[in-house]
Order: C-alpha cells, then sequence, then structure tokens
C-alpha cells in the first residue's frame, strides 16, 4: 500500500475542466513557504527531515514480535525551472534508517527523477520523464514468503513518455512507460540462498484517453491500456511469468458548482500469462478519486481502484489487488494541519488458495513553525489477515514518528 503513494512520474497535465476548489494539502499560507535559492531561471530547494520513531512489530509475525527505534533521515533537493510556458525539474531524495538494536533493518534508499514539459503549440503538450531508484522490500510486504538476514533489495529504471492534444472539447491523451526492476537475492538465517531473480523483469505500457468536456465542468471520458510484463529468468519451481493485459474503463470528470469534484472511471480488466500453469485474470475494473470540501478549511478524499500485480512467491502469476481509502485533512490553525486516512485492500491470489485483507490507518499532525522548518507527528497502524490453505500471515504493525522538517 505504501508503493500507491510514491511521487507520480510525469509532471502534472494540465486540467481540462475548471478548477473550482483548492484542496487543503493544496493551499499555499503565505509566510511559510521556503523561498528556495534562486539559481539562473532555475530555483533550488534544499530539504532534510530527521525523525525519532518506533516499530512495535518489525518482522510483521503473529507471535514473537520484535520492537526496535530508529533514526531516520531523509535528505531531498530539487531544481525546477521558472519558465513562463515551458518547464524542467529533477528531483532527488533519500530514505536513510539506523535502528538501535536491529542494524541488519538498517536501509539506504535513494530516487533521482526528471522530468519536463514542453507546450508545442496553443493545443498540444509534450511531457517527459525518467527514473533512477535503489529501494527495498518492506518486511511487511505481502510478497514475502521467507526470512532474510536483511530487507531484500531491488533497482528500478523507468521512463514515460505522453501527449496531449485538444481538438477544441475532445481532448486525447496518450501515455508510453517502461520500468525496469532488477532484484538482488538474500542470505537466509539457515545459510541458504533466496532467489530473487526470478522477479526481475521489464515493464511496458501503453495508455489512451479521450475526454470530452460537455461543459467547464463535466467530461465524458473512455480510455484503453494495454501492458506487457516480461520476465528475465524461469525455473522449475517459478517458470516465467510472462503475461500480457489490457484495461477498458468509460467514466466522468466532473467538478460543478456543488463542493465536490473527482474522476470515475468502471469497466474490464484481464491479464493473460504464456504459459499454461499460470490462471488468467478477468473482471470489473474501476478507478476513481472524489474529493468533498465540506468547507475551505476540510477536504475529504475517497479513492479506490482495481489492478492486477506481480508476486514475488514462487510458483504464483500474480494478484488481483482491490483498494479503497478514505482521508480527512483540515486545517486546524494557518500553521496546524491534522490528517487522517483508513484504507482497505483486498489481494486474490492465484494459483494458490489465498487471500490477504489489510487494514490501513494513520494519522498525521504538522505544525509549521516558519518557513524554513515544520514539526510532524506521525502514526501508523497496518492490520493483514491471510486465509486460505495456503495462507502466509497475520499480523498488527504500529509505528509512531516524530521529526523536523528543515527547508531552504
Amino acid at each position: 500500500m505504501a508503493r500507491a503513494q510514491q511521487a507520480a512520474l510525469l509532471p502534472d497535465e494540465p486540467p481540462q475542466l475548471q478548477e473550482r476548489y483548492t484542496s487543503v494539502l493544496q493551499r499555499v499560507q503565505p509566510g511559510y513557504v521556503a523561498p528556495g535559492i534562486t539559481v539562473g531561471s532555475f530555483v533550488l530547494a534544499p530539504s532534510l527531515g530527521i525523525s525519532e520513531g518506533f516499530d512495535d512489530n518489525i518482522f510483521g509475525v503473529a507471535h514473537g514480535t520484535q520492537s526496535d527505534e530508529y533514526t531516520r533521515f531523509q535528505p531531498a533537493v530539487a531544481l525546477q525551472s521558472q519558465w513562463s510556458r515551458n518547464s524542467f525539474g529533477i528531483v532527488a531524495n533519500g530514505t536513510i534508517d539506523h535502528y538501535a538494536d536491529l542494524s541488519t533493518e538498517d536501509v539506504a534508499d535513494y530516487s533521482v527523477t526528471s522530468s519536463g514539459l514542453v507546450q508545442i503549440g496553443d493545443d498540444t503538450i509534450l511531457r517527459a520523464a525518467v527514473r533512477a531508484e535503489s529501494d527495498h522490500q518492506s518486511r511487511l510486504s505481502q510478497d514475502i514468503f521467507a526470512v532474510t538476514i536483511r530487507p531484500v533489495r531491488y533497482t528500478e529504471q523507468s521512463g514515460a513518455l505522453s501527449l496531449t492534444h485538444d481538438f477544441n472539447r475532445l481532448r486525447i491523451t496518450a501515455d508510453a512507460k517502461f520500468a525496469h526492476f532488477d532484484w538482488d537475492n538474500g542470505p537466509q538465517l539457515d545459510g541458504s540462498v533466496l532467489n530473487q531473480k526470478t522477479s526481475n523483469n521489464n515493464s511496458y505500457r501503453l495508455d489512451v484517453k479521450a475526454a470530452y468536456a460537455q461543459s467547464p465542468s463535466f467530461a465524458w471520458f473512455v480510455s484503453a491500456s494495454a501492458n506487457d510484463r516480461v520476465f528475465e529468468l524461469g525455473t522449475p519451481e517459478t517458470p516465467k511469468r510472462n503475461s500480457t493485459g489490457y484495461e477498458l474503463l468509460a467514466g466522468v470528470d466532473f467538478e460543478p458548482v456543488q463542493l465536490v469534484r473527482g474522476s470515475i472511471g468502471i469497466g474490464y480488466i484481464a491479464q493473460n500469462f504464456e504459459l499454461p500453469v499460470y490462471k488468467d485474470f478477468a473482471g470489473l475494473a474501476f478507478n476513481g478519486k472524489v474529493e468533498f470540501f465540506p468547507t475551505q478549511l476540510t477536504t475529504v478524499t475517497i479513492s479506490g481502484d482495481r489492478s492486477v500485480l506481480d508476486s514475488g512467491i514462487p510458483g504464483v502469476g500474480g494478484y488481483l489487488s482491490t483498494d479503497g481509502t478514505i482521508r480527512i485533512d483540515h486545517e486546524l490553525l494557518r500553521q496546524l494541519t491534522l490528517s487522517a486516512t483508513a484504507g482497505y485492500q483486498n489481494n486474490l491470489f492465484h494459483n494458490i488458495d489465498r487471500v490477504d485483507d489489510r487494514v490501513a490507518t494513520s494519522a498525521t499532525a504538522t505544525y509549521r513553525v516558519n518557513r524554513y522548518a515544520s514539526l510532524e507527528l506521525d502514526y501508523d497502524r497496518l492490520d493483514q489477515s491471510s486465509h486460505g490453505t495456503a495462507r502466509y500471515r497475520s499480523y498488527v504493525d504500529d509505528r509512531v514518528q516524530v521529526g523536523v522538517t528543515l527547508r531552504r
């Protein structure tokens, strides 16, 4: 569920509908925005987050839980152009965790993203981005099937290209995306090595969307996407999980006079595997996000999605993931923002009898001291239950974190 919160690769597409509202998290508070450092026609914005946290179930187990304190450093720097028409930016960030006792859990992750937007004429926009990152598999991941001495690491290189053209009220958008994943093997407690090379893959995706703006506040759309997932290695236990799939959606984008805006699409999704040993997926698809604005100081966001995800479990082609989230953001003071989130995710694994239910809740308070510093308090809880003859584990994990972020 954490990966769903990863920053989008491409820059935002300019809105087709008239924007009427500003959410709590979008609102810019005068006097509390870091000015950055002017470098020619660019602005350099460095920041550093330092937090102290406590995790009461680091390995996500039902019995014999282990807890520990950790210190987290999150350096980041962004270089963004200030051009009037086009844009270009580079963002680099890292997350470094150091545990007080369990040093095997220490990690250092990073991500570097370069993206740009070019206005080609008055009606055509080209967006492009590339990203390189080094990350680790969370101990709480539903793909874990063996305990390694250290978290398993992987790298990802990805890129995307998007072209948008407006034909008066009709907007056509085409996106092409590529990602390469390379996993490390992981030594296990018994001295053996966990082979994760069967998860190395290249992923290709093409999306096309046509949206017709019936009015400045309402648009109909249809979209189609196709993907091709090519794995580099197969073993007798886990044959190559190559697959192709598609998704068809129809829906509406809206931002009427009433205090609500959103996008809702419903359709069909399918993922077909090259080898008959793996079971194909097919069924209902949906993707939606709706924001409510009961007051200018409160934003309520409801979102949901269904997708077919790859699995790292031997002999499993993938799983159908259905999730929904509700989030409330409230500006209690100009300096103080409170947020609360509750999410549910159902993961249906194919080729084995296993269904996982994951309930994630969180609460966050952010206090802006001034334009250069803010204080954060976070609480996160994950409750996983696994069912079926091939169920893995059920557990509850609680994490609390308090920190400060410094910006320039």
